[in-house]
């Protein structure tokens, strides 16, 4: 695999219930935050009001079942 093609951050949406939901993979922090921006400027529910939480993961690329 071209190191260009790893994306070894992910970014996760978390409800009020504690459901995950991936949102997507990213080259970098810096840019699974700047998308966590994007995102949070869209969302009109405050996470204060028990609306979404987005985090930035980083992922294990070893035990990764799909490439």
């Amino acid at each position: 695999m071209n190191s260009s093609t790893l994306q070894p951050w992910q970014v996760v949406r978390e409800d009020a219930n504690g459901s995950r939901y991936r949102i997507g993979h990213c080259a970098t922090r810096a840019e699974a935050q700047r998308l966590i921006q994007r995102l949070r400027l869209s969302d009109t529910a405050d996470p204060a009001d028990g609306g979404p939480t987005y985090l930035v993961e980083r992922v294990d690329l070893g035990s990764r079942a799909h490439p």
